[in-house]
């Protein structure tokens, strides 16, 4: 009986965990993708609680996309994430931050990528802030560089007197350490 206990809590497992962890993607040599964690947990298929294979980041995640390193072209942060590896999907939760190569920051508390169809989106509440607006809604969709984007459900637009003010709502915090 022993030994079939251990088996259960083995499936429970992770395949691979790590903490701390730094990845970077690069593309012809050049790098396009950078990623922390303070901890990743990767779960298959065949071992595990879950239908297909995901790779869980429960203590949140922060990614940089580069266009040409070390030009940003979008940034994102969140509490909490997860990688649906066969539907080429991530999921962002909890205090999600993302912002593009102009300098408009979305916030929600749920952010899907589906990787597929190059396209982000949220059916939850959104806030945008432009240089010269805070744009308030339930529903947000964005192609997957965070540039064309549109809010459903708009509640609130509250324009800046001056572009200072925009500036200090931007955030610091998106930025991921080099790991060069």
């Amino acid at each position: 009986m022993k030994n079939i206990v251990k088996m259960s809590e083995i499936q429970k497992m992770p395949e691979l965990s790590g903490s701390e962890v730094y990845m970077s993607q690069t593309e012809f040599g050049k790098k396009t993708l950078s990623i922390y964690t303070p901890q990743l947990l990767k779960y298959s298929q065949e071992n595990s609680l879950y239908s297909s294979p995901r790779t869980l980041f429960p203590e949140g995640i922060r990614v940089v996309h580069f266009s040409i390193y070390p030009d940003t072209l979008t940034m994102i942060r969140a509490d909490y994430a997860i990688l649906y590896e066969n539907e080429e999907k991530w999921e962002a939760k909890n205090n999600v931050i993302a912002q593009n190569a102009k300098g408009e920051v979305l916030r929600t508390e749920y952010l899907i990528w589906n990787q597929k169809a190059g396209k982000i989106f949220s059916d939850k509440q959104v806030q945008i802030t432009t240089e010269d607006d805070i744009i308030e809604g339930t529903g947000f969709e964005a192609d997957d560089n965070f540039e064309n984007w549109e809010i459903q459900n708009v509640t609130g637009i509250f324009t800046f007197s001056d572009a200072q003010s925009a500036d200090s709502v931007a955030t610091d915090s998106l930025k991921v350490p080099d790991s060069n």
